[in-house]
């Protein structure tokens, strides 16, 4: 095998083993923004929409350090630069996913819960795809 095989399988390799590590993160990410959001609209009766914005946060911060740290492996302090793309991805994936939560709730008429787990699916999509190629980029 030459240098330039032998470094693209290490690359495919590199990637693969990120993504199962950003997914082990977004296993926990999920177990938080779900349990806060379950918390807020049966406890608290909140708003869904007010409650999966506020558990989307929650989850957000956990994400930032977890997967700058453990999945991407960078070191040191994040610079402002990253902060603001990791916030701008991650808005991004909120509205796709706030508008997945709704459309599954009003149009294909899933209970709130199901619907949210149709956001997080998709949220999961925009925010790997974002962290590799904007955030976290290496």
């Amino acid at each position: 095998m030459n240098l330039k095989k032998m470094r693209e399988r290490m690359d495919k390799n590199r990637v693969e083993y990120q993504l199962l590590k950003f997914g082990l993160v977004g296993v926990l990410n999920t177990v938080v923004d779900y349990g806060v959001f379950t918390l807020l609209t049966l406890l608290f009766r909140m708003d869904s929409i007010i409650s999966h914005i506020i558990s989307y946060i929650c989850g957000m911060t956990n994400s930032y350090f977890l997967n700058r740290y453990w999945t991407f492996k960078l070191q040191g302090r994040g610079s402002n630069t990253e902060i603001l793309r990791f916030i701008f991805v991650n808005l991004l994936s909120l509205v796709t996913s706030a508008l997945v939560l709704k459309s599954l709730q009003t149009q294909a008429g899933l209970s709130v819960y199901l619907a949210k787990v149709g956001a997080i699916i998709c949220s999961m999509a925009v925010n790997f795809t974002g962290s590799k190629l904007v955030v976290f980029r290496d």
